[in-house]
């Protein structure tokens, strides 16, 4: 029974897996253009970034168990990967240069110009790579909630 119960489980993990990496790759954008926006509306975001960067290392582990989606489903985690490691080095440099009695503008505006790009493009690849996941696991929503009965029935019965 409990072998049952353990392959049932890993069955409902395989077959939930398409449905949550899509939403991970659907809302993670939109989440980001959320934080782009709010603070023109004067609403403070402090540790937002971090949330969504380990949302961005669940959307990659999810998306690399998926074979039939494209190679680009790499792109856009890896574009945040960069965006985020520059942003680091770029504050860093801005610090230094701030004690050391400068502005911080330079570093700032490089920043800028870095950073912002490679976020849009990587936003563009996440809802690029979330429409080749819906095109590749059609039923992915109906599989996700009958994997995911059939786990609760089994285990339900189990018990």
């Amino acid at each position: 029974m409990r072998e049952n119960l353990k392959g049932a489980k890993q069955e409902m993990k395989d077959k939930v897996r398409p449905y949550q990496t899509y939403g991970y790759y659907f809302s993670i954008p939109i989440i980001i253009i959320a934080v782009f926006i709010l603070p023109f509306l004067g609403i403070n975001v402090r540790s937002i970034g971090t949330i969504i960067f380990v949302f961005i290392i669940f959307a990659h582990i999810g998306a690399s168990k998926l074979e039939l989606v494209s190679k680009r489903k790499y792109v856009a985690p890896i574009l945040m990967y960069v965006a985020d490691l520059i942003g680091l080095i770029m504050g860093i440099l801005m610090i230094s240069e701030i004690s050391n009695g400068g502005t911080g503008d330079v570093a700032l505006g490089l920043m800028g110009l870095i950073v912002f790009p490679l976020e849009i493009i990587a936003i563009i690849f996440f809802f690029i790579t979330a429409n080749d996941i819906k095109k590749a696991y059609p039923t992915m929503k109906q599989a996700s909630k009958e994997a995911r009965e059939e786990y609760l029935a089994l285990k339900k019965n189990s018990q």
